[in-house]
């Protein structure tokens, strides 16, 4: 080869290595890009699945008489507080039927109203503009003596009781309320031991 065809084809050569570079160096910045957003995704991701978490146990279930409210509410913030979360924690509150009525009635107990009273500053609208009040039974049939229809009839009237007493006692504005009983048809649990059963006697208040 001639030594001006061999400095042309080092040139050529020079230039396609430089522009080969110039595509590495493209493909690196893309890359290092991709992966940061990945990683603000990852972030995303994982805030949005403590919160939930935060939100699907945001007061234990309260079949304790010695349980207080304000000490569920403590840990809960300061669970919220450890994982940096900044949405609002609480989402729902879930009661025991038979810490807030009367055996196999739509009658609230003494207990389950001072439980109710303890919920007077957290459903103030200040902090939520709306209460739903979700009824929930086990599978059982009622007793031949019941005065309900069915375990459908029981759920509904005492989530309407619920909301009856927050408007009554704590004063809450009742078109910032609703009631709905669900009966058996939406358990948490299976309904085959007790323990089972007294989880899904229940009910739900949800905040929004």
């Amino acid at each position: 080869m001639k030594c001006g065809e061999l400095q042309r084809t080092l040139e050529l050569s020079g230039r396609e290595q430089a522009q080969l570079q110039l595509k590495a160096n493209q493909l690196h910045d893309e890359n290092n890009f991709l992966y940061q957003k990945v990683e603000e995704l990852n972030q995303t991701i994982r805030k949005k699945e403590i919160v939930i978490s935060l939100q699907e146990t945001v007061i234990r279930l309260f079949d304790d008489e010695n349980q207080t409210l304000q000490k569920n509410i403590q840990e809960q913030v300061a669970a919220q507080n450890s994982q940096g979360a900044t949405t609002p924690l609480f989402g729902k509150l879930v009661f025991m039927n038979n810490l807030l009525f009367r055996p196999g009635t739509a009658i609230l107990s003494a207990r389950g109203k001072q439980k109710l009273k303890e919920l007077d500053k957290l459903l103030q609208k200040g902090k939520y503009v709306y209460i739903r009040v979700e009824g929930h039974a086990d599978s059982r049939p009622l007793k031949s003596t019941a005065k309900y229809a069915s375990n459908w009839e029981l759920s509904a009237l005492r989530a309407t009781t619920v909301v009856q007493f927050f408007q009554d006692v704590l004063g809450i504005a009742p078109e910032r309320m609703s009631a709905t009983g669900f009966g058996h048809y939406q358990p948490v649990t299976s309904n085959e031991t007790v323990e089972g059963r007294r989880q899904n006697s229940r009910i739900e208040i949800i905040l929004k």
